[in-house]
Parts: C-alpha cells; sequence; structure tokens
C-alpha cells in the first residue's frame, strides 16, 4: 500500500492561499447576489402625454408600472440608479479580488480540478439542477477531500490512480433527470456535450470527457432534507452500495481548478465514499483494471480520513472491513475500540 499512494501535506502558504480564495470566492457570490435584486432597470414610459415610472425585472420586459410620475416616484427612479452604481462597482471590485484570489492559487500550486469539471459544479451550484440533489461520485470526488485535509494524494507514474480525473465525471442523484435534461443542463457549461448510447444517463464533449450520472433505485433512496456531515454525523448502513451512498450526508467545500478559480464541489460523506469504492473493488462483475483502482482509491480515502479529517471518525464496525494495515496506523483514534486487537490486526 506505501508504494500505491502518498500524502503531500500542504505547507502553510498554500493553507493561507485557500483560506483567501473561499473568502473572496464568498464575498463575490455575496455581491453576485445583491446585484441580482436590481436585476432589469428602470425607465420613464409616456402614455397618453403622462409620464410612468416603469420597473422591469428581465429582456422581456416583464414588470409593471410603479405610478404616475411624481415626486415619490422620482426618488424611487434616483434611488434605484444609485443602488445599481454602487452594487455594480462593488460586484467589479469583488470579480478583481477573486481574479487576484485565483493568481495566487496558480502560485500556491494548488489548481487541482480540470476546468471542464469546474464548469459543470458552477452551473450545479447555480441551481441548474433544481431539487436533485446532485453530489460529485468517483475520483474526482476526491479532490474534496483533498481540499477539507490540506494534503494532496499523489501517485506514482503509471499507476492509474486517477484516471478519471482527467477522463470522466461521475455524479449520482437522489431523483430521476430525464436524459434530455441532462443533456440541457451540460450544455449550459459546454454546448459540445452529446449523449452517448448507455443505460443509464451520460454524454459526451468534444475533448472526451464523459459524466454520467448514476441513481439508485427510487424505493431505496430515503426521503429526507439536505444534510451536512461533520463531528458525530453517522453514515447510512456499511453496505457500501451507491443507494447507501447517496444517503449519506452532503460533503460541501471549496476547490480550485486548473485555472485557479474557487468553486464548490458536493460530494458524499467521506467515510461513505470509501465504502463505496471498498464495495465497487469487491464487485465480481467489475473490470479487473478497475477493481483495483477501486481498492486504493478506498484505502487512501480512508487513510487520508483517519490521519486529516478526524471528525469523520470511523467506528469500528465499518473499520474492520478495510485492511488491517489501515487501522494499524491510527490506533486507538478510532470510534469503539481501545487496541488493535479489537480490529483483528495482526504484527
Amino acid at each position: 500500500m506505501a508504494n500505491e499512494y502518498a500524502f503531500q501535506e500542504w505547507q502553510e502558504n498554500q493553507r493561507r492561499t485557500l483560506e483567501r480564495a473561499v473568502a473572496a470566492y464568498q464575498a463575490y457570490g455575496e455581491a453576485l447576489k445583491d446585484s441580482l435584486t436590481l436585476k432589469g432597470g428602470m425607465h420613464w414610459k409616456t402614455i397618453k402625454g403622462r409620464d410612468y415610472l416603469y420597473r422591469y425585472r428581465d429582456r422581456q420586459g416583464h414588470g409593471g408600472s410603479l405610478g404616475p410620475r411624481s415626486p415619490l416616484t422620482e426618488e424611487k427612479f434616483r434611488e434605484f440608479r444609485r443602488q445599481r452604481e454602487e452594487r455594480t462597482a462593488n460586484l467589479a471590485a469583488r470579480r478583481r479580488e477573486l481574479a487576484e484570489a485565483a493568481r495566487f492559487c496558480r502560485a500556491a500550486l494548488i489548481h487541482r480540478v480540470p476546468n471542464p469539471v469546474v464548469r459543470i459544479l458552477r452551473r450545479l451550484e447555480q441551481g441548474d439542477l433544481p431539487g436533485a440533489q446532485v453530489m460529485v461520485i468517483g475520483a474526482q470526488a476526491l479532490h474534496a477531500y483533498e481540499f477539507a485535509a490540506g494534503v494532496f494524494i499523489e501517485a506514482p507514474k503509471g499507476a492509474r490512480f486517477w484516471p478519471e480525473a482527467g477522463q470522466g465525471l461521475t455524479l449520482a442523484a437522489a431523483s430521476a433527470i430525464p436524459p434530455e435534461e441532462f443533456l440541457q443542463f451540460l450544455r449550459r457549461a459546454d454546448r459540445s456535450f452529446h449523449l452517448r448510447p448507455e443505460n443509464e444517463p451520460a454524454a459526451i464533449n468534444k475533448v472526451g470527457l464523459t459524466v454520467r450520472l448514476l441513481r439508485p433505485s427510487p424505493a431505496r433512496v430515503q426521503p429526507q432534507p439536505r444534510r451536512e456531515g461533520g463531528v458525530g454525523a453517522l453514515v447510512p448502513a456499511a453496505t457500501g452500495d451507491l443507494a447507501a451512498l447517496v444517503n449519506s450526508p452532503r460533503f460541501a467545500q471549496v476547490v480550485i481548478g486548473r485555472r485557479g478559480d474557487p468553486v464548490i464541489m458536493v460530494a458524499p460523506d467521506p467515510r461513505a465514499q470509501a465504502l463505496h469504492k471498498l464495495w465497487l473493488s469487491q464487485q465480481e462483475g467489475r473490470e479487473p483494471a478497475k477493481r483495483v483502482r477501486d481498492r486504493v482509491q478506498a484505502l487512501a480515502l480512508a487513510e487520508l480520513v483517519l490521519r486529516y479529517l478526524p471528525q469523520y471518525y470511523f467506528f469500528s464496525t465499518e473499520l474492520r472491513l478495510f485492511p488491517p494495515e489501515v487501522a494499524s496506523r491510527v490506533e486507538g483514534l478510532v470510534e469503539g475500540y481501545e487496541s488493535s486487537e479489537d480490529l483483528g490486526v495482526e504484527y
């Protein structure tokens, strides 16, 4: 296991750079939200020789009259223009700060996530698939856990640890999304996407990025409000299958794209993701090469959680599912056991 991957811990300047990028991204998001409250505009419209103030909210002119010209409507017009100019200037300033933060992220070498993936994450963040509760799973989800832990998972050349990171993106949804709606969503990020003839919705773009959308059996998806993971949050029954993954708490983390731009990635609870990868590695119908990669990724993620994200603790019943060398590295840190004998670890 030691030769299959290694952890490259971030330096302090890299941690500070991510913190500044997150702050700049949050400030930009707030400025953008404020600016959208004034979306559209106001203008005077003359009807039968009398001026009326109209407020419209989109390019189609939807809106209505605020009344005839008067000291009150003239003041409304002046205040709207003042707020519009103020919020436009604020948004431009926050955008410059975000661009500067991106430059620092590139210099600090924490720009990790492929650009096509970032564009799709941006559309998810903006709510282009409302109500679907979509999460990133698979190899791409490992980026969320890396950024949360402040480490990068490195693998030797030829180890095929990260093949999906440049070639594919797998999403999981709690509710059904028609293929055409899924394609329409992807085309908002990249017009070159087209559907692939597969059982589950899948699409590919002009550079070969394949995006798949998986959904477990509806009978196995538990209707529940969105939950965030954290201290004390439990993962579902440790079957490790797709239903357990979708039912797990959400893990939201700001990650950095190859151009240095931040974006929020929503993934499953890292323990559920590790158990899912381990479960995949044990499926006899899966390609042998993929099973090997799944196992290595499961072990790497389990060790990352145990070493760098201890608030997402494994219980002993969950940790017993992993090879004993994983548990032996963190003896005494896992809830529910006192010694390696409790996990069946042999030396």
